[in-house]
């Protein structure tokens, strides 16, 4: 009996442990860089994707559609900064820095529930290529 609710007590601990460390492994951007995103995504995002990303006259970018699109555990970081700066704001790709593309998307996965964490998401493609966008759990 006492070997059963040590068995149950260590498979609680992992589970607590594996959705803690999932939790924090998306919290890869800062708050003051997701507030540098936001000024910047109502600049130039929000008249196509609207005000709440909702995707007002363009794609959504939140939501169930960024989850489908975006949060399939095959996409990483640097493919949604590769589109973005590369394709956006529509008509005038590449027209803002690679630091204020990477807000944008710091500002992106904020508003898609990740967590925020202490330090900036680098506009360094070699590193947002580790980080797999991964569903956001409830």
């Amino acid at each position: 009996m006492s070997l059963a609710l040590a068995l149950l007590a260590h498979i609680a601990l992992s589970v607590s442990a594996l959705i803690a460390k999932s939790d924090s492994s998306m919290a890869v951007y800062s708050e003051a860089q997701s507030s540098r995103g936001r000024a910047l995504y109502v600049e130039h995002c929000a008249a196509c994707h609207g005000m709440m990303l909702e995707g007002q006259n363009s794609t959504p970018l939140s939501g169930a559609t960024f989850q489908v699109r975006w949060a399939d555990e095959k996409h990483t970081v640097d493919d949604l900064f590769y589109i973005v700066r590369t394709l956006m704001p529509y008509g005038q790709p590449a027209t803002l820095s690679k630091q204020e593309y990477v807000d944008i998307v710091a500002y992106i996965l904020m508003m898609n529930g990740y967590p925020a964490g202490d330090r900036a998401l680098p506009a360094d493609p070699a590193v947002l290529k580790e980080i797999i966008i991964r569903p956001q759990l409830p």
